[in-house]
């Protein structure tokens, strides 16, 4: 059965219970916590992230957020709602935050244990308005962008909290960006406390989506999102220019280190920069999958994983070329993370997987 054969499926099924007058029993997943489940650990994983203090945090479908002290056994947290979750970053040892559907900031302040909701698409939404209303009103006809980002927030507040985030990154335990849907574009200044809307500062006229925020070693900022987007903080101005790259398909990762700046997405797409994004050659990974996640590894060397579940590893610290570990039963990968220069941890459509690359062997 195809995705939309299932989808039209799921309509009927959904129209049908509507009838019987199920929707009074309906809880918004926004309002109802993750349930536990000796299962999750094997169950659907988005992201994964290893903390300043080394503990490894996974986040995942229904609320599912994992934690491991060693990579192999998995304690799942206690979270206050049971929508999926994408990304997960954690500034100090303690502090992280977690994003996903439904407009959703979750933040942990014990290492990912126990998590607290700070902003949810109810909240987005009337944010949005708020932000968007004034400079509305100033609008000309010649820059109506501020209009028609009203009329969508004030959609999106009626039809109800469904733009996600995809992403998020924290310079510092108080200081964040949220991106996501449609030029969703957060910031926080305040450890989550109050979010700010910087959507018009960024160099996005299409309201294209941002799949993932970082930071380079010297604090520049970089969104990467649809066809070939890649924008770079501007300190000076508090802007958000656009850089171009040699692809017009989708960036679903960047990685940043001295020296490096790696974008990856579609049909085994990667390219390389060496001098903050003027330049830029392509990297020979040798797949044709979706690249979905990296990391960058203790030994310099630059790992990449796809939705076949294919493993790539960088014959260097450059990352212009990749060759493919062997897996013995590949599923698809979401996220990724260092576990030593030899491993990492993985998650996927099949859980938690550990790889250890020295062996080419997994493990889950």
């Amino acid at each position: 059965m195809s995705l939309i054969q299932r989808g039209l499926l799921l309509f009927v099924m959904l129209q049908c219970v509507g009838v019987a007058g199920a929707h009074a029993d309906f809880r918004d997943p926004l309002d109802v916590a993750a349930s536990d489940s000796d299962k999750a650990v094997v169950s659907m994983l988005t992201a994964v992230t290893q903390t300043p203090g080394g503990r490894w945090v996974a986040v995942g479908r229904r609320g599912h957020v994992l934690y491991s002290d060693d990579g192999k056994a998995w304690q799942q947290a206690e979270v206050p709602v049971s929508i999926d979750l994408v990304a997960v970053n954690f500034p100090t040892a303690q502090d992280g935050w977690a994003v996903g559907h439904g407009g959703v900031i979750l933040h942990s302040a014990d290492a990912g244990k126990t998590w607290n909701k700070q902003l949810d698409g109810r909240q987005l939404a009337d944010l949005l308005i708020e932000h968007w209303k004034p400079l509305a009103e100033h609008a000309t006809e010649d820059e109506p962008s501020a209009t028609f980002a009203l009329q969508d927030a004030e959609r999106f507040k009626e039809e109800g909290p469904g733009r996600p985030f995809l992403d998020v990154h924290f310079i510092d335990a108080r200081t964040g960006y949220a991106v996501g849907a449609y030029n969703l574009l957060l910031e926080t200044r305040d450890a989550g406390a109050s979010w700010q809307v910087l959507s018009e500062r960024a160099d996005n006229p299409g309201g294209l989506h941002f799949n993932a925020v970082g930071e380079a070693p010297d604090g520049q900022l970089f969104l990467a999102g649809e066809q070939g987007m890649l924008l770079r903080g501007d300190p000076r101005n508090g802007r958000f220019q656009a850089v171009t790259t040699p692809y017009e398909g989708t960036w679903f990762g960047l990685l940043e280190r001295d020296g490096l700046l790696l974008l990856f997405g579609l049909r085994g797409n990667a390219y390389v920069s060496h001098d903050q994004g003027m330049s830029w050659k392509r990297a020979a990974t040798g797949s044709t999958s979706t690249l979905t996640s990296g990391a960058l590894l203790a030994d310099g060397r630059v790992a990449l994983v796809s939705l076949k579940g294919e493993v790539l590893l960088s014959n260097d610290a450059s990352g212009e070329q990749f060759g493919a570990v062997s897996i013995a039963r590949p599923t698809p990968l979401y996220g990724i993370a260092p576990a030593g220069a030899q491993a990492l941890i993985g998650v996927g459509a099949a859980g938690v997987t550990r790889i250890d690359l020295e062996s080419t062997s997994q493990s889950h």
